[in-house]
Parts: structure tokens; C-alpha cells; sequence
């Protein structure tokens, strides 16, 4: 089964944005994606008040949970405690969406056909050509189609390959996900994107060079003692996690990515790669977004 934790913040930040994006287009390309899994468990994590349109689309699709986290890693730690507690089976699959994703009709379908085969224990809808190895520290073997050159595939052609990292919008079998959960954790407070780092320890790829554990972005504070005090803590947390890491075979997962992606983050330099000979393609679906919703939920455009 499908299990999906839909986390929201009603607020926006400063990224830049296409001009399609828009949080109330994310929800319903998702909602859309939904009704083509059969079944899927849906609840949303929404941090902090949450404009009433949106809110009232979530009450009509699924469970709503209402948390005061106060930041990004806050909110995903919520979900992942959320996940881990549950009575969910190990077998079953959650998947973890941010609200800044515009989705493929097909993507849930897509990632529960995949889950239902593939041996990998980790999902990520937004693909390949997203988070390739711009670290050069993965074998030649493991990354995908992108790194090798080849071409691109077309939209209705989606295959699911192994793959180096991904953001925090990604899904795993709840049984894996239990198992990891400690490390996940620890991986949130090893400073910058957590999300590629953890990622990357799950499949046992230490993510921090010497480099990485005794120099550190200074922080916000000028005060010496605090940045010391911070650049210890950075070193002792990276230090743990790059051990960690160190999995033996049979506890190191597998990630497997659409390919081409099935979702994309809506962010300026950030979007995922549009399918073969379709440049405009995540524009255009955007607005073919927004009249569905036209046609099945008109109260969501009122």
C-alpha cells in the first residue's frame, strides 16, 4: 500500500520561481496524481495556518495534521517520526512530498508499479538529471542514464534506474525506513542539504571529505566562541555520519530514480529535465493543471 506524508507550510521563502509556480498548483497536480493510485493513504503535515482553499482540498482527500515545527528540517523529522510510529506495514511504502512539486498525472501510479518489482528499498520521483554525481565520488556503474550521455527518453516512456541522491521529497518501504530512522536523524544535523547527505549514507557513500569536517560555512554569528563551538559540533556531527555510513552490503539501500522525472521541484535553476523534444513540457502541464482542476474542482479555483 501507499502512504503518502504531504508536508505544507502556508508561508512562501525567497527562491526564485517560474512564473506557473504556485502552491495551490502543486497540491492539485498531486491531488491528480493520487486518484490514479489505487487506495493511496493520504495525510498532510501542514506547519503552521494554511490558506482555506488549500486547506479544504486536504480535508477532502485525505487526514490532516497540524504541527508548529518553525522550519524545513522540523517539519521532515514530524513526518518521518509520523511514518516510523505508525502501525503502517513494513512492506508498504510511504512516500514523503514537499509542496513546491509540480507532479505528472502518472507519477504515483509509476512509483507503485516500480515499488511493486524493483529491489530498491528508496524512490525518487524527481528523477535523474536532477542530483547526478556532481561530487565524483560514485562508480561510473551506478550513475544514471544523464552522467553515460545517452539520450534523453520521451514522456511516456518512464524507466526507473539506480541513482545517486535526491531531495527531501522521496519515498522508501516502511520497513526500511524504520530501520533507518536513527540515522536519518542524525543526518539532519550535519549542517547544509541534509537531505542529499542522507541519501547518500543510506546507500553507504560516506558524504564528507577531511575537508568537509574541519572547515564550515561560518554561520550568521560573529562571536568566536560561537563559531568555535559551532565548528566542533559540525565536525563531531560529520564525523558520526561519515561512520555511520560505513554500512556493511547487506544493511546499504538501493535508490532507484524516474527517469524521466516524474515530478519536479518548482525552482528557478532547479526544475527537472523537461522529456525529449517537449522544452516546455512542466509549463505546459502546469496549466493543463489548472484546467483539470477547472473541470473536477472548480471550488479549488473559486
Amino acid at each position: 500500500m501507499l502512504h503518502v506524508v504531504y508536508r505544507s507550510h502556508g508561508g512562501e521563502n525567497a527562491k526564485g520561481r517560474p512564473a506557473w509556480y504556485s502552491k495551490q498548483v502543486a497540491l492539485l497536480s498531486f491531488l491528480r496524481a493520487a486518484r490514479g493510485a489505487e487506495h493511496a493513504d493520504l495525510v498532510f503535515l501542514n506547519d503552521g495556518p494554511i490558506p482555506q482553499e488549500r486547506l479544504t482540498l486536504m480535508r477532502e482527500h485525505g487526514r490532516v495534521s497540524a504541527i508548529t515545527g518553525g522550519s524545513n528540517r522540523a517539519s521532515y523529522l514530524a513526518a518521518l517520526r509520523l511514518a516510523v510510529r505508525s502501525d503502517w506495514a513494513d512492506d508498504d511504502v510511504v512516500l514523503f512530498a514537499e509542496d513546491d512539486y509540480l507532479w505528472r498525472p502518472d507519477a504515483l501510479t509509476s512509483l507503485v508499479a516500480t515499488a511493486a518489482t524493483a529491489r530498491a528499498e528508496y524512490f525518487a520521483p524527481y528523477g535523474v538529471g536532477t542530483h547526478d554525481d556532481i561530487e565524483g565520488r560514485v562508480p561510473q556503474w551506478r550513475r544514471p542514464r544523464t552522467s553515460r550521455g545517452e539520450d534523453s527518453l520521451p514522456a511516456d516512456v518512464v524507466r526507473w534506474v539506480p541513482h545517486e541522491s535526491t531531495t527531501s521529497t522521496f519515498a522508501v518501504r516502511v520497513g526500511a525506513l524504520r530501520q533507518d530512522h536513527r540515522l536519518l536523524v542524525l543526518c539532519c544535523f550535519s549542517g547544509g542539504d541534509f537531505d542529499h547527505t542522507s541519501l547518500l549514507a543510506v546507500q553507504g557513500i560516506p558524504r564528507f571529505r577531511l575537508r568537509d569536517l574541519v572547515s564550515h560555512h561560518r554561520g550568521a554569528s560573529s562571536n568566536p566562541a560561537v563559531r568555535l563551538a559551532r565548528a566542533a559540533y559540525l565536525t563531531t556531527v560529520r564525523g558520526a555520519v561519515d561512520v555511520a555510513s560505513l554500512r556493511t552490503p547487506s544493511r546499504r539501500r538501493r535508490l532507484a530514480a524516474a527517469d524521466p522525472a516524474v515530478c519536479t521541484h518548482m525552482e528557478d535553476g532547479w526544475l527537472a529535465p523537461a522529456p525529449a523534444g517537449r522544452p516546455r513540457y512542466w509549463e505546459d502541464l502546469a496549466a493543463q493543471t489548472l484546467r483539470w482542476a477547472a473541470e473536477r474542482e472548480p471550488s479549488a479555483l473559486a
